[in-house]
């Protein structure tokens, strides 16, 4: 199969590689889409973790073959894959927390992922998707899920007023998301088109960078009180700052942003106002439901909306365009996907 391959630092080929085969329990995946996450960004420059590994962790496609047992999905069947691997047999992971494991490895950044033809995964990863709901939107269930999952840790309900740092797909999708729980959202963008998509899907108000300085998001946390900051950048970004200046007190930062260096942070805000900070680590299976089940059902149900998010598409042999053009937020891109 052609695979992109990560051997080391900035270091991306297209290669041919063996076809996996799936074992007990696992099916194979003929993946149709895979997106470019900010987090391939952020690992790129180091190599990835499992290196020499096949990136790519946001994927969809079609059941292509089934390994003995498997039985709660047929061949031919349109998925999108819920990327993790953990052990399944203890405590965190019978309490639905896969993602906490301490066995787990990430499909794309640990073994191999997406940007290739094909991919096995464990049966239980599976969610199945509309059969006409176009590959690039299928690829946003991962993202999706992580927002899903962010919200549910901000403690966001109906009545909800939350503010968005960052419009980025996570911050986008996060509009999107809360919205569809009756919460009012409010966003930070850095580029018209960022604040054009925000308005589109949703967002009540959005921010300049010159109203999301601390001292402007103080003067509006006060005025309008935020029961949840869900901080989206993650990066060099000193949002953590911001986040504690506009929480409203006993409210709570949700944090689904991925920091490349030790954060700095000013922890006398958080500390006066009694405001909790909710790290969000992926997905989880709750009692009330997969996130990841929650993401593709929202997907489904905003289709139309949601296509604006997907700005580009590249194939496996313009890998590295890709990469390039999800990396530069001045092109217009948001959510750079790779079809197979």
């Amino acid at each position: 199969m052609r695979a992109v391959l990560c051997s080391g630092p900035d270091q991306l080929t297209l290669e041919r590689l063996p076809v996996p085969e799936p074992g007990p329990g696992e099916v194979r995946l003929r993946v149709s889409a895979c997106g470019i996450c900010g987090s391939d960004l952020h690992l790129l420059p180091g190599g990835y973790l499992g290196t020499p590994v096949v990136p790519g962790h946001e994927m969809t496609g079609v059941v292509d073959a089934l390994g003995d047992g498997v039985e709660t999905i047929a061949t031919g069947d349109l998925a999108s894959v819920e990327p993790l691997r953990s052990c399944g047999r203890c405590d965190l992971c019978t309490r639905g927390q896969n993602a906490l494991c301490r066995g787990l490895k990430i499909l794309g950044i640990h073994a191999n992922g997406g940007f290739a033809e094909y991919v096995v995964t464990p049966e239980e990863r599976l969610f199945p998707v509309s059969a006409d709901l176009p590959s690039p939107l299928g690829a946003l269930a991962e993202p999706m899920a992580v927002v899903v999952h962010g919200l549910r840790r901000g403690g966001v309900t109906r009545g909800s007023r939350v503010l968005v740092l960052g419009a980025g797909t996570l911050g986008l999708l996060a509009v999107l998301a809360a919205r569809d729980l009756g919460a009012e959202v409010w966003i930070t963008a850095r580029y018209p088109h960022q604040a054009e998509r925000a308005g589109a899907l949703g967002a009540a108000r959005v921010l300049t960078e010159a109203q999301s300085s601390a001292d402007a998001l103080t003067a509006l946390g006060n005025e309008y009180s935020f029961d949840c900051v869900l901080e989206s950048v993650g990066g060099e970004a000193d949002t953590l700052a911001l986040a504690a200046a506009a929480i409203a007190p006993a409210g709570t930062v949700s944090v689904v942003g991925h920091f490349r260096r030790p954060v700095s942070l000013n922890t006398t805000p958080l500390f006066l106002k009694e405001a909790t900070l909710a790290w969000s680590n992926c997905y989880e299976h709750a009692h009330d439901g997969a996130d990841f089940a929650r993401a593709v059902a929202l997907i489904d149900a905003h289709r139309g909306r949601l296509e604006a998010v997907t700005t580009h598409t590249v194939g496996l042999d313009a890998i590295a365009d890709g990469f390039a053009l999800a990396a530069d937020r001045r092109s217009g891109a948001v959510k750079v996907t790779v079809e197979i």
